[in-house]
């Protein structure tokens, strides 16, 4: 019976995570602009073919500002079901049936073709119902470790959550860790194409490596807080 339960509360997370807020946001802002594909500047000239719908694509295409939005929109549609299962059924693991499933519905979205993000943002939306220390503490982590042990930015984005696992298994919360394995599992199958063409960029030596916030804001000159600097000429220097 609880199975039953189980998988009504994930097919209800998963009716909201199939609104693509991308592709809302998108046809607001810029409806001449198609959402569906987007490419990627990365640093030493090299492109990545990003091929889903999410608030990447809305950063990209349109401004950095509607990006930020379109993803407080994807994290609020995990959130705010998340922390209503939370409180009406405090001690039953629905929530994260909840969380797991709007990551689903986010990554294969019912209303668009199955054609969704990478399942990021509702994650840490699921993540924050559930544990709003936990967040920044991955987070952190997972950037302290790409950048300090791997030297690696983009290793860093996804370090945090990778790092939610081990997190709530120390906190011995069952439920919870299996929404972090499951969504990690989520974001893995969806981020496989974007990943063999990471990989065959740098094997070919048209991708340099990330090592910082300031290498990876170099390529998009709209997130640079250094992009209006003029640099000195020598014959003016000194």
């Amino acid at each position: 019976m609880k199975a039953l339960k189980l998988l009504g509360f994930g097919l209800i997370g998963y009716l909201f995570g199939s609104v693509s807020f991308g592709r809302v946001v998108g046809k607001m802002v810029a409806p001449e602009l198609d959402m569906e594909d987007t490419t990627l500047a990365m640093p030493g000239g090299a492109e990545l073919d990003y091929r889903g719908v999410s608030a990447t694509s809305v950063a990209v295409k349109t401004s950095p500002a509607w990006g930020i939005v379109t993803g407080v929109l994807d994290t609020g549609k995990a959130y705010v079901p998340t922390l209503l299962t939370m409180r009406r059924w405090p001690d039953e693991p629905f929530h994260a049936a909840v969380a797991v499933g709007a990551i689903a519905g986010h990554n294969y979205p019912l209303y668009h073709g199955f054609n969704g993000g990478r399942g990021q943002t509702p994650f840490y939306g699921g993540m924050l119902a559930m544990d709003p220390i936990g967040v920044p503490v991955t987070n952190a982590a997972g950037v302290a470790i790409g950048i300090g042990v791997f030297r690696e930015m983009l290793a860093s984005y996804t370090l945090g959550m990778w790092l939610a696992i081990p997190w709530f298994a120390w906190r011995r919360r069952a439920p919870e860790t299996i929404f972090a394995l499951a969504g990690n599992l989520l974001f893995s199958i969806r981020v496989v194409p974007e990943i063999k063409d990471y990989i065959e960029l740098r094997r070919s030596g048209q991708m340099v490596s990330v090592g910082t916030w300031r290498d990876f804001l170099s390529s998009y000159p709209a997130l640079d807080p250094h992009r209006d600097q003029v640099p000195e000429s020598p014959d003016t220097a000194g």
